[in-house]
């Protein structure tokens, strides 16, 4: 499937910002640390995009099939002017992608100052776990919807004999759950008892955008393992981010943009048929034509995806007592991910 993905018109669209979002750049500004790490984002050359397949094109993963290290360098410069930002990097996770080709491409290219995730490649375990003694790697990500179809069980896109390896190389894996933390809790909980050294961040807050019921109970049952972090990309809700903080602890939650698609503005909302989705000003392709005219006032006034999860993070902190809410910012915007990720 070869239909037009206009990401140079996405990237314009995003670069055009509001009011708003000037405002937030200097208010972000003043209020982050001066050196801050990026524990999630995504990066590979348009030559590594092979193919985007209907199910990736109607995703919005695939709004940005491409992202490169000058483009995302340039990117962090515009959101936070004069701010040094040190990135974990990875490549962009549908199968249509040369994997191989974007792994040596950060492996080789990306500066100095920044680490990187291979992408491991579940159908072929041999050269992801070949792949893990390369000296740059410093984590390892897999991804459940590389799988056709995707995948429902950790164990079917992290194989066994990577985790394995990994565990024993002492490197960590950027787990995205197949579902959110409260449907796959069992099956998290299985990884940590099966591999009870392996570190492990689990993205997106384990995919939860708010606050949903068995939540609290799924939190503080990951609590009791130190070895499991997680990152904020893409949670808009101060409400999980703090109740995150409160019950897994500021010293295991970073922050991690999720770049290039925190780029697009967008608001999460649910459909009475199709249960959690986002709503757009923008006609993404990826968005179905009807639905986006009934739901797109919604999301009118959106700011970038970046400022609605930079924000929940800044409110989420102002609930600490004053005299801990530097020490708890140091630690999300920097040092929870030098230490996790050896920056």
């Amino acid at each position: 499937m070869n239909q037009k993905i206009d990401r140079e018109a996405y990237l314009a669209y995003a670069r055009t910002f509001t009011d708003v979002e000037q405002k937030l750049i200097y208010e972000f500004a003043d209020w982050l640390p001066e050196t801050i790490i990026d524990c999630h984002a995504h990066c590979n050359l348009s030559e590594h995009v092979l193919s985007v397949d209907e199910r990736a094109y109607n995703h919005m993963l695939s709004t940005f099939p491409s992202f490169s290290l000058e483009e995302s360098r340039q990117w962090n410069a515009l959101l936070h002017p004069g701010k040094v930002v040190r990135t974990l990097r990875f490549p962009k996770t549908f199968q249509g992608v040369d994997h191989r080709s974007a792994n040596l491409y950060l492996l080789t290219q990306s500066p100095k100052e920044d680490r990187i995730a291979l992408y491991g490649l579940p159908d072929d375990p041999d050269y992801t776990i070949k792949m893990l003694d390369y000296p740059r790697v410093s984590a390892l990500k897999m991804y459940y919807s590389y799988l056709e179809p995707p995948a429902t069980e950790i164990y079917q896109y992290f194989p066994k004999v990577v985790l394995k390896a990994a565990q024993e190389k002492n490197i960590p894996i950027v787990l995205h759950p197949p579902k959110r933390i409260t449907i796959c809790l069992d099956q998290i909980l299985k990884l940590v008892e099966d591999f009870p050294q392996l570190r492990i961040c689990l993205a997106h807050l384990s995919l939860t955008k708010w606050v949903v019921s068995g939540l609290e109970d799924a939190f503080a049952a990951i609590a009791k393992y130190p070895q499991v972090n997680f990152d904020t990309s893409l949670v808009p809700s101060a409400e999980v981010v703090n109740m995150a903080m409160q019950i897994v602890g500021t010293d295991r939650i970073m922050y991690g943009s999720d770049g290039p698609l925190h780029l697009i503005r967008s608001v999460p909302y649910t459909h009475p048929q199709h249960g959690e989705r986002l709503a757009t000003g923008y006609p993404y392709h990826w968005t179905d034509p009807a639905e986006h005219e009934e739901f797109k006032h919604l999301a009118v006034n959106a700011t970038h995806a970046h400022w609605q999860a930079l924000c929940a993070i800044k409110t989420a902190i102002f609930s600490f007592p004053q005299n801990e809410q530097e020490m708890v910012k140091q630690k999300l915007f920097h040092d929870n991910a030098k230490s996790f990720y050896k920056f």
